[in-house]
């Protein structure tokens, strides 16, 4: 596989009134060509933060790129231009926001919106974009495209605006897709679907995706690589076999717990107590710290590094050693 993306030491930080918002804290990954790149954690860990900063879309002022590196295909994205950045977003890089209904512009038909893309960096006339607009809209499985191409969003339905949106993420036939929970609020059969969708599109252009979600089902059916977020940092990093069948790190043990099991159906589902710690006022050790089970005073006290605990597989956690015996009596504990 050849790599088409090396985030590196990425710092995105919110300068707010409450002080220094690390939204994003020395996080790193990679991402190969056709592979799938799941990033997972609660909300406000990061993961959304991470996709704008490759995009290069957080506003500024309040927020900063603040250090780090980020390699497409070589190329160092924040050394460019905000002109030659242009022409890599949608082009080179395509993204599926989060919230479809806010992402797409009421005042405009859908079909305009796909076309703009398509006119911007592929140079085709007002008829040619159209004809492309209309070949996307089949694509994405949207019935009647010639009628949907002259509606507006509104007159949508939650599922029909997402495949939009997908639409006009892949319109040009980007090398990356970036999917930020493409499937929330949507019923689990047009879930399906999308997820189908996104995984036929990529074997066809050979895409690499990033799939970001706080749905472990999703991860465990689409991913290749995963990367555990918590609180602005990488917690756990691995291929989904090790994050689903080994986990290291507290914090994905206690999302794997999470899971409804079928052979528990009359139990009591577990829970991590707590939430997540404001990003002004984050802990000086780990900052999983304050909901984590295991924790000891150096928890506290000293911020753990991602160490390897298996080939291609890393934890940020003090613990590691132990957290087999750990989980083991946690599990006993709770049974």
């Amino acid at each position: 596989m050849s790599l088409l993306l090396e985030v590196k030491n990425l710092k995105t930080y919110f300068y707010t009134d409450d002080g220094v918002a690390k939204a994003v804290d020395d996080v790193s990954f990679t991402l190969d060509k056709g592979e799938t790149l799941g990033l997972v954690g609660e909300s406000g860990c990061g993961k959304s933060v991470s996709a704008l900063s490759i995009m290069r879309l957080i506003p500024n002022p309040p927020g900063k790129i603040a250090g780090g590196e980020i390699y497409f295909k070589g190329k160092n994205i924040l050394a460019l231009s905000e002109k030659e950045m242009q022409n890599v977003r949608g082009n080179d890089i395509g993204m599926i926001f989060q919230e479809p209904m806010t992402s797409l512009n009421p005042v405009f038909t859908c079909g305009n919106q796909i076309e703009e893309a398509v006119i911007l960096h592929q140079k085709l006339s007002k008829e040619e974009a159209k004809q492309k607009a209309l070949e996307m809209l089949k694509l994405v499985g949207i019935p009647a495209p010639e009628q949907r191409y002259n509606e507006y969003p509104h007159q949508l339905s939650g599922g029909m605006r997402q495949r939009i949106m997908i639409a006009m993420a892949l319109c040009c036939n980007p090398e990356i897709l970036i999917a930020d929970e493409p499937t929330t609020a949507l019923d689990v059969t047009v879930q399906a679907q999308i997820l189908e969708l996104i995984s036929k599109l990529q074997r066809e252009l050979g895409m690499g995706v990033i799939m970001i979600t706080h749905d472990l089902g999703v991860i465990a059916e689409v991913s290749n690589k995963v990367a555990v977020m918590y609180a602005s940092k990488v917690a756990e990093f691995g291929n989904v076999d090790q994050i689903f069948y080994n986990p290291k790190h507290p914090y994905t043990i206690g999302l794997l717990n999470s899971i409804p099991k079928l052979n528990k159906s009359k139990e009591r589902l577990s829970t991590i107590e707590g939430s997540v710690p404001p990003p002004t006022h984050y802990p000086k050790g780990c900052h999983f710290c304050t909901r984590c089970t295991f924790a000891i005073q150096k928890c506290w006290d000293e911020e753990p590094q991602l160490l390897e605990v298996e080939k291609g597989h890393t934890a940020a956690c003090w613990r590691i050693s132990e957290i087999d015996l750990l989980k083991a009596q946690y599990e006993k504990s709770v049974a």
